[in-house]
């Protein structure tokens, strides 16, 4: 395991070096809160939703030092890298398949055990608030424009002309998972929609061609602003068409598509989806 505090400093726990890893928990599946109603006279329940409690993840391991000095120079380098007060860093596990990454803090930093020679025991309790186990780095695909044809099921002697700027999106998670969204101008009324769910984020606003809008869709840190020229961000939030959706990519395919009033405008625009695979256990 390594974990990235908030200033990018670093600690590796593996089978060697400083810091011996010995055991690890918490990697599987995660506690979870059914909820559920009950009517006068019901058998049972009727099931209403899931909610995941804040993932634990303690490990054990022992500080392996050169000698008394190295082992309480290292003591303090635990406690200063997993200094909670920083706030949550990037925790990253790796077994013998692959990697996976999570947000987390030490909820109470290292509490040192019992010392043979040069080497100290501890043991840590990483907290994730959320639960999910994601990829180490994220996904980026651009939408695309496509050209081709569509034909009706029943039978007319008309085709007709298709011209789509979208493209196919795989979300090989176990659950659903937020974008962000980058909107490189111009545009007028730009519009992202998830075809696969019929949900859509539109804003009633002209972006010109220097201008890119940031459309952010995670649970906490929604958002909508424009990045300008001069490197500047408005919040367009306001501006949001009635019927947006601040759609997240289902697991399996999504078909995602972008567009302007302006019909002009679509070849010059670029669009960007950025976005994480989420797993329930790594």
């Amino acid at each position: 395991m390594t974990f990235i505090n908030p200033r990018g400093e670093s600690i590796v726990f593996g089978s060697s070096g400083a810091f011996v890893l010995q055991e690890i928990e918490g990697t599987g599946n995660v506690s979870a809160d059914i909820k559920s109603t009950k009517s006068p006279y019901q058998d049972g329940s009727s099931f209403v939703d899931t909610q995941l409690t804040d993932r634990s993840i303690p490990i054990q391991g022992f500080i392996n030092a050169k000698n008394q000095q190295d082992l309480y120079d290292r003591r303090r380098e635990l406690t200063r890298i997993l200094n909670n007060k920083l706030g949550p860093g990037k925790l990253v596990y790796t077994n013998s398949s692959r990697s996976y990454a999570i947000t987390a803090f030490a909820e109470e930093g290292p509490v040192f055990g019992e010392r043979y020679v040069h080497a100290n025991l501890f043991t840590i309790n990483f907290i994730a608030p959320d639960p999910y186990w994601r990829d180490e780095n994220q996904t980026v695909k651009r939408l695309r424009f496509e050209a081709g044809g569509m034909t009706f099921p029943w039978r007319l002697p008309t085709r007709f002309a298709l011209s789509a700027y979208q493209g196919n999106f795989i979300n090989t998670g176990d659950v659903d998972t937020p974008v962000e969204i980058q909107y490189k101008g111009p545009a007028t009324n730009p519009v992202v929609s998830n075809e696969t769910t019929g949900e859509y984020i539109k804003i009633n606003y002209e972006l010109k061609e220097e201008d890119t809008l940031i459309i952010n869709t995670a649970f906490g840190e929604k958002r909508l602003e424009v990045l300008n020229a001069d490197g500047s961000r408005t919040n367009v939030l306001h501006w949001i068409d009635l019927g947006s959706t601040f759609f997240q990519l289902e697991s399996g395919l999504n078909v995602l598509r972008y567009g302007s009033d302006k019909d002009s405008d679509q070849q010059a625009a670029t669009v960007t989806i950025y976005w994480y695979n989420r797993y329930l256990g790594g």
